[in-house]
């Protein structure tokens, strides 16, 4: 985006740097590097606290939705501890309000806001999408609000309209269930069948570490979710543990890995999804075997508990909630009802 003349840059320099990000301003006709960063977010932040200090062109400076953005980010990833997956999200909804980035914050009213929010709508995206920027920006006006940068907070009364899911979700059947136990030397089929005997979300099984996963206990540890209640430990179904068991032989620090021992993200395992769906002949997305996994052991007649413990889903009734536990034994033989 274009910064106010005399403002100075942020840069990325190549090579395999411990601070890549620097910023600079330029100074008798020569480009002057005042700064080093880690990442870009430590670096822009540093930026408008030197302009407010240091440069008299911003003088009377009022603070801006993108700097707003760039100090609450380290705020509450410090406070919250999100995933990774959940950090790019709000990423993703920063770049939609693209509009808004260089307004004053007291300047921006309802239908700014709004705007943002149709325009999403008008490109076809999906209500996900505007749900997921309507809490960005939640959370990000909560903040302001905080620290006074704003008397006033319009983010409640957006309005999203209905959710007209494009796609419902849907269960893997038995015979495409079998149909990969058959094609298990395909590349990537092993993760379809790790998600569907564990219920795990995809950004969840792309950010687990083996030094989560317990084999002498035959159990992970989900440490990284986007809600609290997705901390948890899954036990390990008796079918898949050989899966997982080649898979911590592999090199990498990830369980899931590249060749390249590096972790995939979100697109890159898309990508290697299609090609397996295409292979199959199937129609499924990742977060299917999640509604695959529940829909077994609902059919098994899991207790209710230990499904709600293995899948990570929050609890309205106290008495399930609080005082009903479950521990892994228990958890286990749940799961390894499901065939």
């Amino acid at each position: 985006m274009r910064k106010p003349n005399g403002y100075g840059s942020i840069k990325k320099l190549s090579g395999n740097r411990r601070r890549p990000f620097v910023f600079v301003i330029t100074q008798d006709g020569k480009q002057k590097a005042i700064e080093y960063f880690c990442t870009q977010t430590e670096a822009e932040i540093y930026a408008a606290d030197y302009n407010k200090k240091n440069n008299k062109i911003l003088h009377g400076h009022e603070t801006t939705f993108d700097e707003l953005f760039y100090r609450w980010l380290p705020f509450y990833i410090d406070k919250h501890q999100p995933s990774k997956s959940t950090i790019n999200s709000y990423h993703n909804a920063y770049k939609h309000c693209l509009p808004l980035h260089e307004m004053p914050l007291k300047k921006i009213k309802y239908y700014h806001l709004q705007d943002i929010i149709d325009t999403v709508k008008r490109k076809g995206l999906s209500y996900s999408t505007c749900k997921k920027i309507r809490s960005t920006l939640s959370l990000m006006f909560k903040y302001a609000l905080m620290m006074e940068y704003v008397d006033k907070n319009y983010v409640m009364l957006l309005n999203l309209g209905k959710n007209k899911q494009k796609r419902p979700h849907k269960p893997f059947t038995r015979q495409k269930i079998n149909k990969l136990w058959s094609n298990i030397h395909i590349e990537g089929v092993d993760t379809i069948l790790i998600l569907i005997y564990t219920g795990m979300r995809i950004g969840e099984l792309l950010e687990l570490t083996k030094d989560n996963v317990y084999m002498r206990q035959k159990y992970i540890k989900i440490t990284k979710s986007k809600t609290k209640s997705g901390l948890r430990i899954i036990p390990i179904h008796e079918k898949i543990f050989p899966l997982i068991q080649i898979r911590m032989q592999t090199p990498g620090k990830y369980l899931i890995c590249r060749h390249d021992e590096k972790p995939y993200n979100y697109s890159i395992y898309c990508t290697l999804w299609d090609k397996i769906m295409l292979a199959l002949n199937a129609k499924y997305t990742p977060h299917d075997c999640r509604h695959t996994c529940a829909t077994l052991m609902d059919n098994a007649e899991v207790n209710y508990n230990a499904k709600r413990k293995i899948l990570g889903h929050a609890c309205n009734d106290v008495t399930n909630g609080v005082y009903t536990h479950k521990d892994i034994r228990q958890l286990r033989k749940a799961i390894n009802k499901i065939k």
